[in-house]
């Protein structure tokens, strides 16, 4: 999870600790909306740790980017967001 959240701060030219907390939740909230849907975001069923799959990453960051409305793009981040989770979500290879 740091691995992932490093890298979304450097996607989001972060050089702090002090929004950690806050990626980490929305990491946590992505992925609980992916499997809302029917997507497997996780390495193994029942474990907090997310596949180090790009798909599945590139979604969470795009999740976190939207949250915190990166530089004003917000609302694009997010419809991005659900059109990636959607298409994962008809992927047969994201599901259980």
């Amino acid at each position: 999870m740091d691995e992932l959240i490093q890298a979304i701060k450097d996607s989001m030219r972060i050089r702090h600790t002090a929004l950690d907390e806050d990626i980490r939740d929305d990491i946590m909230a992505a992925a609980a909306d992916m499997y809302r849907v029917g997507v497997q975001p996780y390495a193994n069923v029942g474990k907090s740790k997310l596949k180090k799959d790009p798909l599945i990453r590139k979604a969470a960051e795009l999740y976190c980017k939207a949250q915190a409305n990166y530089m004003g793009r917000g609302d694009k981040l997010e419809s991005s967001y659900e059109k990636l989770r959607d298409a994962l979500s008809l992927s047969g290879e994201y599901h259980e």
